[in-house]
């Protein structure tokens, strides 16, 4: 019954993120998903399938922030698509971190959970309150074939993958 269970959830991801997706997170003209029977999970610890759901969910909002905390040769060796970097190794990154607006609400990836799991404690210490961790990180992200960019964020790059169709 859980399999079953688990399969429909992974059946309606799919189904969504293939209506909403093209390309790299492209939205396509009348496929917006009806956000009234979406619901956030809650703040902390995610699955790689929730995180594509909020970010499918939230990627045309303003207050919405993808976090790569990998290092630049990291982020070029392939990201998600819409993406913005905070190394987390750099001697700056909790200065970096304390710039950002407490309201956004956040999403943090790295490779495979380690990182984000020190640095989603350092957020707590700051105040942010609205932030997803995807745990696996990148890592399970690639496990679950979904799509991934290629290249550095600031320049032109090529986005490969797709969800899996059941």
């Amino acid at each position: 019954m859980q399999s079953q269970l688990k399969g429909a959830g992974l059946l309606a991801l799919t189904v969504l993120m293939s209506l909403a997706l093209s390309g790299c997170w492209a939205t396509q003209p009348g496929s917006e998903a009806d956000d009234s029977t979406f619901q956030l999970p809650p703040y902390g610890v995610i699955t790689t399938q929730q995180a594509a759901s909020v970010i499918v969910a939230l990627q045309d909002d303003a207050e919405f922030v993808l976090l790569d905390i990998r290092t630049p040769a990291e982020v070029e060796a392939g990201h998600i698509s819409g993406a913005t970097t905070l190394d987390y190794y750099s001697s700056s990154f909790r200065d970096d971190l304390a710039k950002l607006d407490r309201e956004l609400t956040i999403l943090i990836y790295c490779r495979t959970g380690n990182r984000t799991g020190q640095a989603y404690q350092i957020m707590q210490e700051l105040g942010f309150e609205k932030v997803f961790d995807m745990g696996g990180g990148i890592s399970q992200w690639l496990a679950a074939n979904y799509p991934l960019c290629l290249g550095a964020l600031d320049a032109e790059h090529h986005c490969t993958g797709e969800f899996p169709i059941l």
